[in-house]
């Protein structure tokens, strides 16, 4: 999608861990309160809006906190809006005037449609995080890149598809995607579905790289960023991943070739708060022909979890990982005759 104006270029340094559970000693419960109650029909007047959301609470966090909580709970994703932007972007992408003059038609209607409808894309939502944490006094900043999802084959973009936010916290960055954390998209339908993802909110840049690969490397808040190509090599994550890991440990790549009758690890680090029995894992393999649910060998050492198969089959499978039947990740394998 379009980027909004110029993306300011900052030097981040990069925060170790910077993670949600830096804040865990803090109760957000009269927080979320405030702002899920919080009505608002339009947003003409953001400067007082964000006054009665945030006027309750002292710390930057808090304040930053029933922002969050207020524009994910509601600011509907406009999907027919991506689709209608990503056509046109495609239907002029030879051609720099009219693609020039469509992106200034749209800068307008994604500010009238956010103003008066409450409806957006993630370049909105991002911006809007943006404007209000200006009004208190909190940095933050928005960062454009590559959003990867079960739908998106991000080798192929030839643009920045997805936008979201960093932001700083008693002199320390953060990562958040307001977008991706008020709910899901579902495009055959036109349909929107609220559904708060709290682990899209201040999320550890190791797990967050996962699907969100920055234009500027700074913004991945990593001392060592992967490039362009190893984030499209990535593993699979999905939402719930976010709630449920701290971080993904092994495998680092999405596809894997092995020989049969090999036994391969997965490894994770659970969310400090997640409590897990053994049985709550399972791996489903997928081919061509069949489906079939296995329950791998659990290993557990506190917020470590290592899975072990053994794959006997040969052939090409898509590997699925859950935990409380909940998909946390993808894979690909490739199961060679043994020698």
């Amino acid at each position: 999608m379009r980027i909004l104006g110029l993306t300011l270029f900052l030097w981040i340094t990069y925060s170790v861990s910077a993670q949600q559970s830096d804040f865990k000693d803090f109760n957000f419960k009269k927080v979320d309160f405030v702002a899920k109650n919080y009505k608002a029909k339009r947003l003409y007047d953001l400067n007082n809006i964000t006054y009665n959301l945030t006027k309750d609470f002292d710390t930057e966090v808090e304040k930053f906190r029933a922002i969050f909580i207020w524009i994910t709970h509601n600011i509907s994703n406009d999907y027919k809006l991506y689709a209608k932007n990503s056509r046109k972007r495609k239907r002029f992408k030879d051609d720099s005037i009219k693609l020039e003059e469509w992106n200034s038609k749209f800068k307008k209607i994604i500010f009238k449609k956010l103003i008066r409808k409450k409806r957006t894309i993630c370049t909105g939502y991002a911006y809007l995080l943006k404007e209000m944490s200006d009004v208190i006094g909190v940095k933050a900043e928005i960062v454009h890149g590559f959003g990867k999802t079960a739908e998106v084959d991000v080798e192929k973009l030839e643009d920045p598809n997805h936008s979201w936010n960093v932001v700083n916290l008693n002199g320390k960055w953060y990562l958040c995607d307001p977008t991706w954390a008020a709910g899901i998209s579902y495009p055959d339908k036109g349909k929107f579905v609220f559904s708060f993802n709290d682990g899209l909110f201040l999320t550890d840049p190791n797990l967050f790289i996962y699907n969100h690969f920055p234009i500027y490397e700074q913004y991945t808040l990593l001392p060592k960023p992967p490039s362009l190509k190893e984030f499209a090599h990535f593993p699979l994550l999905y939402s719930d991943s976010y709630t449920l890991l701290e971080s993904h440990i092994a495998p680092k790549e999405m596809h894997q070739e092995i020989v049969q009758n090999d036994v391969f690890q997965f490894e994770y680090k659970l969310a400090s708060a997640v409590k897990i029995e053994d049985q709550a894992f399972k791996l489903v393999t997928v081919s061509s022909v069949m489906e079939k649910t296995y329950k791998p060998e659990v290993s557990m050492n506190g917020q470590q979890v290592i899975l072990k198969h053994q794959f006997k089959r040969r052939g090409f499978y898509d590997v699925h990982i859950y935990m409380n039947d909940s998909i946390i990740a993808s894979y690909t394998f490739n199961i060679k005759k043994a020698p």
